[in-house]
């Protein structure tokens, strides 16, 4: 549930017409009073219907004490969906707010109930004491009867512990100097300076859809899933063949560095030992799952699986730096307040890599070698980042050259946090953040440098004297997830545009690269010989042989961003130059397919070969969410 309270000197509405075809029955279409209400502009959530009675009762509750607060006898119910980007389905909704006005009616309120289903005007007039306009959130899901004690130890330990952590924020620029967040001159890093607001404030609800849902629904790459949880979404086949492409890329860098590429459970048993202490120091929220009599809980990363699996391997100190790689299906039952579109879901694909290393001048190194991969990572995003580094005050001044070394590589000013007392496991972390257009940011990229888990889960290592010892672990997220891929470079795309360029996606992770399209029928089968020479070069390609006009064709193909479209007619089969049409350039180019192949290649060479995920026929392409 979202709730924004006024508390106003007067209240009016008339309802204009129905929004809905269910809307209630209403006698008197306008209201108008001169006396003072609370009005309560209500919006009720899908997590709302696990338990729609509590939930109902738990929001009377703070309705009824914001009431006390302000002295006030008379409350206003008002239905407002547009509070939330989850809304419950209207028949839950509308019982649940008949149910809050039933509770405050028999609590001794005057309580006036706003039609549902309605396209209303009101007035109000806020009073404009400190307690006058107040927004509230409740996530009924936190408050279950069957709660798992592990959560409620992680919400008592961990993020208790974060919240309370002295800390001290600066900027850190290139070459050394360190300067107090409040003293340092903005001038030409505005993103930088969104962050750190960002960062400094702990605001992460969000209070409209971000830019990038919109988007991904017209381009075809994710969607919302109303018959699954709330931040929970699927991929249809032009969003898989993108993920996928990602998921390649990450996993061959991973390769290439020398990464063991595993898979682990997605489930674990809480009354683990080692897994109970974990999600003691984790602040996460977890899925509970169910088997029987038992309680497991669906992984919020890689780590579980990958530490159990190394509690158990033989690891000699030659061996290290040892590293293992996971793209890793995750899930964390973030509250339904902070839920925005890819950048905060609940469910989200990790690329995980933990290494393992002796000691902290290994994890140094370590970390500099790892700052080559997620740096390169980000630049093949094309996509504008922040850079943010959290560091305990003693492994700070120890050592002030290397976190200076890290900042000269970055190249560029980043935010640093020293904190006085480790609250986490980490002493060192990393993140590559994205900020949108609402402000926010997300974290993409992340390198941490672990000193507890290896005791934790029983980790050792045989060291050069013959004795067993606990390595130290890097976590790292080496692109972040897919999922936050996408809204960074989807927020990216959105700022193009409002720049006045042609916004995109990279061009070796859009899922298709070209399109051809065929004036007439009849040129369908020399584009369909054509694409076997696409095909065979790993270049992903689609016909449009649908029976439309070539405006038409191109108009489709641009909507969807096609990097390259090619018109094929008489003039392009008789001399095999192609007519492409190329989006980053805005130019209209004469190519032979050799060319069209070389130049994509040679922009993609980095990334691996990734097929196309659905027929290259456009008719015989359904359309699930695009436009065109």
């Amino acid at each position: 549930m979202r709730m924004l309270q006024i508390h106003s000197d007067g209240f009016s509405f008339e309802a204009k017409r129905k929004a809905l075809k269910s809307a209630e029955a209403v006698k008197d279409k306008t209201y108008v009073s001169e006396e003072s209400w609370l009005v309560n502009f209500i919006a009720a959530e899908t997590s709302d219907q696990t338990d729609l009675k509590t939930a109902a009762e738990k929001t009377a509750e703070m309705i009824a004490e914001a009431a006390e607060e302000v002295k006030e006898k008379r409350i206003v119910i008002y239905p407002w969906v547009h509070l939330t980007e989850t809304p419950a389905p209207p028949s839950a909704a509308q019982k649940f707010l008949k149910n809050i006005a039933n509770d405050l009616t028999e609590r001794g309120y005057e309580v006036l109930r706003v039609p549902f289903g309605w396209y209303k005007a009101f007035k109000i007039h806020c009073k404009g004491h400190p307690l006058a306009e107040r927004s509230k959130v409740l996530d009924i899901t936190t408050i279950a009867k069957d709660k798992v004690e592990v959560t409620e130890g992680e919400d008592l330990t961990a993020i208790a512990a974060e919240e309370e952590a002295v800390s001290h924020f600066y900027i850190l620029v290139p070459g050394g100097k360190l300067t107090p967040i409040d003293k340092f001159d903005f001038k030409g890093y505005k993103e930088l300076q969104l962050y750190v607001k960002y960062e400094t404030d702990k605001d992460r609800t969000a209070h409209e859809a971000p830019p990038h849902i919109e988007l991904m629904k017209k381009l075809e790459l994710v969607d919302y899933e109303p018959g699954s949880d709330a931040g929970n979404f699927r991929w249809p086949p032009r969003g898989l063949t993108l993920k996928r492409a990602i998921e390649g890329r990450v996993t061959q860098e991973m390769i290439d560095y020398g990464a063991h590429v595993v898979q682990t459970p997605l489930i674990y048993d809480y009354e683990h030992p080692s897994l109970k202490s974990y999600l003691q120091r984790f602040p996460s929220r977890q899925y509970v799952v169910k088997s029987g009599d038992h309680d497991y809980f669906a992984r919020f990363s890689a780590c579980f699986g990958q530490f159990l699996l190394m509690s158990q391997a033989v690891v000699s100190h030659k061996q290290l730096p040892l590293k293992l790689f996971e793209i890793a299906p995750s899930y964390r039952r973030e509250q339904s307040g902070e839920l925005a579109g890819m950048r905060r879901p609940r469910a989200f694909t990790m690329p995980d890599i933990h290494e393992f290393v002796a000691d902290e001048e290994m994890a140094k190194q370590a970390v500099k070698n790892q700052l080559v991969f997620v740096q390169k990572l980000h630049k093949e995003l094309e996509a504008d980042y922040e850079v943010a580094f959290r560091i305990q005050r003693s492994f700070y001044e120890a050592d002030k050259k290397f976190l200076h070394s890290v900042v000269d590589f970055v190249g560029k000013p980043v935010m640093v946090e020293i904190f006085e007392e480790r609250y986490a496991y980490f002493i060192f972390k990393g993140e590559w953040n994205v900020v949108d257009a609402q402000k926010k940011a997300a974290c993409l990229a992340t390198i941490q440098i672990d000193v507890e888990n290896a005791e934790r889960f029983k980790i050792t290592y045989v060291a050069e004297d013959g004795t067993e010892k606990y390595p130290l672990i890097l976590h790292t997220s080496p692109s972040g997830s897919i999922e936050r891929i996408v809204y960074g470079v989807l927020e990216q795309a959105h700022k193009d545009m409002k720049k006045g360029k042609p916004p995109h996606l990279p061009l070796w992770m859009t899922p298709v690269q070209v399109r051809l399209s065929p004036v007439d029928e009849s040129f369908v089968d020399y584009c369909v010989e054509l694409g076997k020479e696409l095909d065979a070069a790993g270049v992903r390609y689609e016909i449009d042989d649908r029976s439309q006009t070539v405006g038409k064709k191109v108009r489709s193909a641009e909507k969807l961003w096609i990097p390259y479209i090619c018109v094929i007619g008489e003039k392009e089969k008789s001399s095999g130059a192609l007519s492409v049409r190329r989006r980053e350039h805005k130019d209209q180019v004469k190519m032979t397919v050799i060319e069209l192949v070389a130049e994509i290649s040679e922009k993609t060479a980095f990334a691996p070969k990734q097929r196309l995920m659905f027929p290259n026929l456009i008719s015989r392409q359904p359309i699930f969410s695009r436009a065109v």
